[in-house]
């Protein structure tokens, strides 16, 4: 059981250590070969002053919307907006379990991003079939609004298919994206938001109408791209000008020191748990060993006499502990699958079992059975 939670306890320490690794080299993706930092924003305003803009009406709607529009406009920085605040509900669908955001509790909502045009360069997004949004996406053309697809999303849907929501909204599939694109947000951790399964949909101001919570969460959920700090105090002042919000804003580059911080604080406390528990595994089985050839030492002897090898001795002790790490991995891989945590897992299970039989063997070698051997000559 020791050496079980001590390789459990390691597979999760490799899975932060890629995970994170992952997520920094995405980043570098995007922010490699920029001289603007991306800034995301944190909302801290209160809930009772939330409360008020959301019930405020055709006022909070105006003021909203010019908040909205002097950040989108401002000549001075740039901005991309990525919303993942809403989701697509889709009760009469053939879409299997693994597409639904979360299976067990609402296996009818679908992961959806609304974007504008500039999250398409930022991110780098391209289609395998059909073509990526254009200009005119991103205004009300009609009844029917443009929709990007996740590249697994083929097997069930074909160019210009509707696609109908559970609120009366028709969709055109326009493409489909490439294997593997991505979307970053560090205000949500160190997750990659792979988009195989998403949908995606271009930002429609215009379809915003009368519902204050599609601004509150298009404003939160845009990012400023800039190289002077002061940028940022404007957009508050605009807000304080306005009786908004109150923001703080933090660079991906500062984000990514929290994450990587937060993540070695993990690593450090559960590394510490793995290696007490791993010495007392790794004690434990080397005293069973020990005991076990300790109290068959005459059997063996009997064994060697009458002409066995000393290999098949070495053998049953091999078995008995690369038995224990081998149902250890096993839980691993029921846990992590096929994966490089995995591999990773089962190679160091590997290394931690040849410590385990270095000692023993050793010891064979030089137990009293060459005695009992001598003396039989």
């Amino acid at each position: 059981m020791q050496i079980l939670a001590a390789l459990l306890l390691l597979s999760f320490i490799f899975h932060i250590v890629l995970d994170i690794n992952s997520f920094k080299n995405k980043l570098n993706e995007i922010i490699q070969g920029q001289e603007e930092e991306i800034y995301l924003s944190f909302d801290l305003t209160s809930s009772e002053k939330i409360d008020e803009i959301i019930n405020g009406g055709q006022d909070s709607i105006k003021r909203q919307s010019e908040l909205f529009e002097f950040i989108k406009q401002n000549p001075s920085f740039k901005t991309y907006t990525a919303d993942t605040g809403f989701s697509m509900w889709l009760s009469d669908s053939n879409l299997d379990s693994s597409f639904a955001e979360h299976p067990q509790w609402d296996p009818n909502a679908y992961f959806l991003l609304k974007i504008d045009q500039n999250f398409l360069n930022v991110f780098k997004l391209k289609c395998v079939k059909g073509r990526i949004f254009s200009a005119d996406d991103f205004k009300d053309m009609g009844s029917e609004i443009p929709i990007l697809l996740g590249y697994d999303f083929q097997r069930y849907y074909d160019l210009d298919d509707t696609i109908r929501d559970d609120e009366g909204h028709s969709y055109r599939v326009v493409g489909f994206l490439g294997k593997s694109s991505f979307y970053l947000d560090p205000g949500q951790g160190d997750t990659i938001f792979w988009l195989d399964k998403a949908f995606i949909i271009p930002l429609q101001p215009d379809k915003f109408g009368d519902d204050t919570t599609y601004y509150e969460s298009t404003i939160n959920r845009t990012f400023i791209i800039t190289d002077d700090k002061e940028n940022l105090q404007a957009i508050q002042e605009k807000s304080n000008e306005l009786n908004l919000y109150t923001y703080e804003y933090r660079s991906f580059t500062e984000q990514l020191q929290d994450i990587l911080e937060a993540n070695r604080s993990k690593i450090m406390t559960i590394g510490f748990m793995m290696t007490i528990i791993l010495i007392f595994g790794i004690i434990g089985l080397i005293s069973n060993l020990i005991q076990f050839i300790t109290t068959h030492t005459k059997e063996f002897a009997i064994h060697l006499l009458c002409g066995g090898q000393i290999k098949s001795i070495t053998q049953r002790i091999l078995i008995q502990t690369f038995l224990i790490i081998l149902i250890a991995d096993i839980i691993v891989i029921i846990i992590h699958k096929f994966s490089p945590v995995t591999l990773l897992t089962v190679i160091s299970s590997l290394v931690i079992g040849l410590i385990v039989i270095i000692y023993p063997i050793v010891m064979l070698s030089k137990t009293q059975i060459n005695n009992i051997l001598r003396r039989s000559q």
